[in-house]
This record gives structure tokens, sequence and C-alpha cells, in this order.
């Protein structure tokens, strides 16, 4: 008898999943389809999948996957990977951390119903959760809440945990962390930064052992989160599986067939509204769609403007320019909390061109910065006619009063700014990206750029201060651009 097309359609449907539930147990990427059929398994799922099983079996400890909004990472990760790692092994000790407790919850609730499913049950029936108070064949109490359940006749279980709770009890075998930050306001708040550091290393930390295993899914939204302070700390250890929205290298570096800027998801995030949404906020677009916290080459001010120019080019170059010095002042020494430092830029201008001779940050009270500042700039070609620059505010003001009044340095205090920071930066930015401003080779030039080109997404902005200061100070006698009449627009303003 002939099938029609529809029933042929239909057993070719029941032979798939029957593949699938043969190869589900040992596949997570197959678990995927089989315990959901409507679920649209692209390939960057797949890339994740198989990563997370790598995961599992040990090839990988730490795994940070970096994927944007909207494109089912959490799907795959918080919601699925528990529930068959659970029937891989039901002794697992997981521990599952999202930036709210509720969020944290939510995750549990949908592992608790895969794992009751009928399908998840004939694949794993040796993994199963407790529905009463007293769990099947087993005198003991099995506990199953909302935020932590237990797998009965074994040693495994699930906790549900918001960033900053408690994570108390036995070690945990894999720890799962699920964007620890909520949104743009907790992200850019150092004081909410910190607070995630000190409850990565003084409470999830201190749950794992020699053998226990990291995953962090996150959508990246500062170059000080908690990923980028982790990878700054021990890169070493991680693997780290980046997929931006739009491509940008060709098959995103052999994970794909994809070519250069074309969207990631296109049947639900088309490159035209991916472009849209960068247009819209291209900083926050490169963090959060690209994974980039500082935009490729910079924000306001990109790497590739500032020219660079060798210690002995810049000697023979130098005949009797002053070099010049400014200075942001800070409240003091360096505490725990993470206060500011002071920073110092020493820069001269020969022609027409700014050289940016030093520039350092320093933690230091009010004496010991007093003693340092006459003895960096001696350092750094400092000579009677150089100019110490000072912005009056922290201890600024006192630091130029008693300057004047031990040394004979030639202190002064910058304008009182009134404009804010970034539309000052923005005014001084053409004369970088003309290329009139030189970096004199050193090991303080990394630091340096990292900073400025990072602005405004960085945690400390000093130099950017101090380079603003001083580009406008070394132009101001004889400045061929007319600010009065500058056109605003041109720069974001």
């Amino acid at each position: 008898m002939k099938l029609t097309e529809i029933e042929r359609q239909q057993k070719l449907m029941r032979l798939m999943q029957m593949r699938l539930k043969l190869e589900a147990p040992a596949s997570f990427s197959h678990f995927l389809g089989y315990s959901n059929p409507k679920y649209e398994l692209e390939w960057f799922h797949r890339v994740i999948a198989e990563h997370c099983q790598m995961l599992l079996e040990g090839k990988i400890k730490n795994l940070m996957v970096f994927v944007p909004p909207q494109h089912g990472k959490s799907e795959i990760i918080s919601r699925n990977f528990p529930a068959w790692a659970l029937g891989r092994d039901p002794d697992l000790k997981i521990a599952s951390c999202s930036y709210a407790a509720d969020l944290s919850e939510q995750f549990s609730r949908s592992v608790q119903r895969i794992i009751e499913s009928p399908e998840y049950q004939e694949i794993f029936p040796d993994t199963y959760l407790s529905t009463s108070l007293k769990a099947k064949n087993d005198p003991r109490t099995y506990i199953k809440n909302v935020d932590f359940f237990e797998t009965v006749g074994h040693r495994g279980f699930y906790k549900a945990v918001g960033v900053g709770g408690p994570l108390t009890g036995t070690p945990v075998d894999i720890a799962i962390i699920d964007d620890p930050v909520k949104d743009a306001a907790e992200a850019y708040s150092l004081t909410y930064r910190q607070k995630v550091w000190e409850w990565y290393n003084t409470v999830l930390t201190t749950r794992l052992h020699n053998h226990s295993r990291q995953l962090f899914i996150m959508t990246r939204w500062h170059e000080d989160d908690l990923a980028g302070r982790i990878l700054k700390a021990e890169a070493d250890e991680w693997k780290v599986l980046a997929i931006p929205a739009i491509c940008e290298k060709e098959n995103d570096g052999g994970l794909s067939n994809r070519k250069v800027g074309e969207a990631l998801w296109a049947s639900h995030h088309s490159v035209q509204k991916l472009i849209k949404q960068k247009n819209r906020s291209p900083r926050e677009f490169s963090a959060l769609y690209q994974q980039h916290p500082v935009i490729e080459g910079g924000n306001i001010v990109k790497r590739d403007w500032f020219q660079h120019i060798s210690l002995a080019e810049f000697k023979s170059l130098r005949f009797n320019e002053p070099m010049h010095f400014y200075l942001d002042t800070a409240y003091g020494k360096k505490k725990p909390t993470g206060n500011d430092p002071s920073g110092i830029l020493a820069a001269c201008r020969i022609g027409r061109y700014v050289y940016i001779y030093n520039a350092q940050k320093v933690w230091k009270e009010m004496p010991d910065l007093l003693r340092f500042l006459p003895e960096y700039m001696a350092a750094h070609e400092g000579n009677a006619e150089s100019k110490l620059h000072v912005e009056p505010k922290a201890n600024g003001e006192s630091v130029v009063q008693m300057l004047k009044a031990i040394s004979s340095l030639n202190v002064k205090e910058t304008p009182t700014p009134v404009d804010s920071k970034e539309t000052r930066f923005r005014v001084v930015s053409p004369r970088v990206e003309c290329g009139r401003v030189f970096l004199v080779d050193g090991s303080w030039n990394d630091d340096f750029l990292d900073e400025v080109c990072g602005f405004p997404a960085m945690e400390h902005d000093e130099f950017v201060d101090i380079l603003g200061y001083a580009i406008n100070d070394l132009y101001e006698e004889d400045d061929d651009m007319d600010y009065e009449n500058i056109d605003k627009s041109m720069f974001g303003l």
C-alpha cells in the first residue's frame, strides 16, 4: 500500500524521534531535540551543547559562553543541561546561580519539569525526584523544593541561588552562573561589580573542590564584569566560547559556515534588525551582541589614531621645548574598596604635535604625594620652565597650596570643568584622530591605551582627564580650531 505524503512525513518524524531517543543519553545535542521536538536547533546551539558535554566529561574544566541576548543560551545551559547531566550521573551536585533568586528558581522549576517528563524517564529511569514525603523504595525523605531538590536513591542535588545569596553545605561538582547582572545600571556600577566579585570569591568558589567544574553563560556588559575579572586573573584556566551576533571572522574561526557580516540567527534576529540596534547604541551593541565590552579599536578615541615614536627619536627631535605635567588627584592611598588613584602625565609640544612622554598612576596620601611630584618631574625631563597643572578636585586645591608653599615648582590649577567628562573628551578627540598626538614608546603605553580607548566603559578614567588637559593646554596659544563655532553634532554632543 502506497503511503500518502502526510503519512510518509509522519513516519519519518517517528523514525527521527526514535533515533534521537537512542542517542539522547550519550549526546547532549540530541537530548535537546529529543526532550523538545519543537526546539529550533541551530548550528551554534549544537556548538554550545558540544562544549557543555565536554565539560561534563572532564575534557573542559571551566567554560565561559558569550552569546547575544535572546539566542537560546539559557534554554540550553540553565534548563536542559542540569537535567541531562543528572541523568548521566544522578550523584552530581549542581549549583545554578543568576542575578536574582526568583530567576534561578524559574530555572529550577524548568529542570524539574524536564526530569519528571515521561520522555526523560524513558531514557534516564534511575534519575527521578520525590513525589511525596516518602520517596519511592527508600525509607529516607528526599527534598524537592522550588530552589532545591535531590535525586532519589543517590547523593545528587540541584541548588538554585541568586548571586549574593548563601550557598552552604556539600561541595559542588558543577557551578553554573547564568548572567550575574540584570541590566546596565548594575553592570556600570562599580559597587555592584565589586559585590559580585566578592560573592564569587567568598561564597561560590568556597564550595568547589579539585574536580569541580564551572560553567558561565553571560552577555558581556562591561570589561570589568565578573568574566572580565576572572579572565584577567586566570585566562589560561578557562575555555571561552564567544559567538557574536554579526559574524566578524570568516566561518567564525572554524565553528560555522558564516560569512563576515552575516547574522547569527537570521530567522529571529535579521542583520537589518541588528544594524538598527547597533546604530541606536554602538557601545552597548559591541558589548551585548558582539561580546566586546570595549568597541574594537576604541569607543571615543581609537588606538590606531595615536602615533608612536621611539625614545631615541623623540630625544633627537626635541630641542628645548619644555615638558609640562598634568595631575588628576585622588583622596589617598589605595583601599580594599578600590578608590581612584592619582594620575600624572608628562607631555610637551614640538611644532604642531603633542608628545606624551610618560603617564603613571599612584595611590599616595598627601605627604607621600608631595614628595613624589618633584621627583617624578625631575625624572621625566622637568626643568624651570615646566608647569604642573592640577585639577582642583579631591585634594587638588590642597596640593596646589602646599606645593607653592614648600617647593619652587610652577603649579597651576586647571579650569574647573563645566561640561561632562565625555563631552570634554569628544571635543579634544579630533586632535588624536588627525594624528597630532604621539606616544613615546614605553612600558606604560598599554595601560594608557586600554583606559583611554576603553572610556567610558572602564573602571578608572584618570588618564582621560589628564590627556584632555594636556591637549587643551598645549594647543591653547595658537589653536587652529574654532571651538566657539564648532558644530558639536559632529561629535555626538
